[in-house]
């Protein structure tokens, strides 16, 4: 039977990463930046709303426009956000996940990716069960000669079943894309957030693929790969630079 099968053993083994995965990225500290009580004193670069200038750093010789949140009083550092829905500045922001409840950033990002990689998995598996059911019930009823006419038969005689089957489609491909796209984004060392808003003219962050996937879900806790690991900031106006942010938010 399945139960004791190959796929039996897998589907079993990627139901508790999905269910381990989800409760992980549902629950853990994404990357919440402590705010300010106020804006720090020490600033000199105001404007004509008395808010803090917006300054420059450079990252791997490329200059990031860093913006001030008057939020949380902070500027904030490369590749976060300020979340409208979680009222938190995030660190290597990707996106706020309703399902999860919480945002997706610097620390539950690579749990996050296990679990929609594990549920692409899961589905595909369910598909073939199902598959697998419709062809016992076809030969317990037609003998080993049914055909296909005999299949079809079998499959219509059970509608709840294939209804349920419609449904893991429909899922399978949501997570199918979703898994896809941040294969993609990934290996290019790009967040949903920065993608999305297409934030750098040239991604300072980018290194190579394989690279890039250790730093992502190896190593998250460091901002560059290569290169120097102090930032220095500035207030110089540059002529080109890539954003950092999309609001003053």
């Amino acid at each position: 039977g399945i139960t004791g099968s190959f796929v039996g053993v897998t589907q079993t083994i990627f139901g508790i990463m999905i269910l381990v995965c989800y409760l992980i990225a549902s629950f853990m500290n994404p990357g919440i930046i402590p705010r300010q009580d106020s804006i720090p004193k020490d600033l000199a670069n105001y404007d004509l709303q008395n808010r803090p200038l917006p300054r420059f750093i450079r990252v791997n010789n490329i200059t990031i426009r860093q913006k001030f949140c008057l939020t949380c009083n902070i500027f904030r550092p490369p590749r976060s956000k300020h979340c409208s829905f979680c009222d938190n500045c995030v660190l290597r922001f990707d996106h706020h996940c309703t399902w999860l409840g919480n945002c997706v950033g610097l620390y539950n990002y690579r749990y996050f990716v296990v679990l929609i990689y594990s549920a692409t998995f899961f589905l595909f598996e369910c598909i073939y069960v199902i598959f697998h059911l419709f062809s016992d019930r076809t030969q317990e009823e037609f003998g080993k000669e049914a055909n296909f006419l005999d299949w079809i038969e079998t499959v219509v005689r059970d509608p709840l079943l294939v209804g349920f089957l419609f449904y893991i489609l429909v899922l399978l491909i949501a997570v199918l894309l979703l898994s896809i796209y941040h294969t993609v984004i990934s290996l290019q060392n790009l967040t949903t957030n920065e993608h999305v808003k297409n934030y750098y003219r040239e991604n300072p962050f980018d290194v190579d693929m394989a690279s890039n996937c250790y730093q992502i879900f190896c190593a998250p806790e460091m901002v560059v790969l290569q290169g120097p690991e102090i930032i220095k900031a500035d207030y110089s106006d540059h002529p080109s630079y890539s954003e950092d942010g999309e609001s003053d938010e």
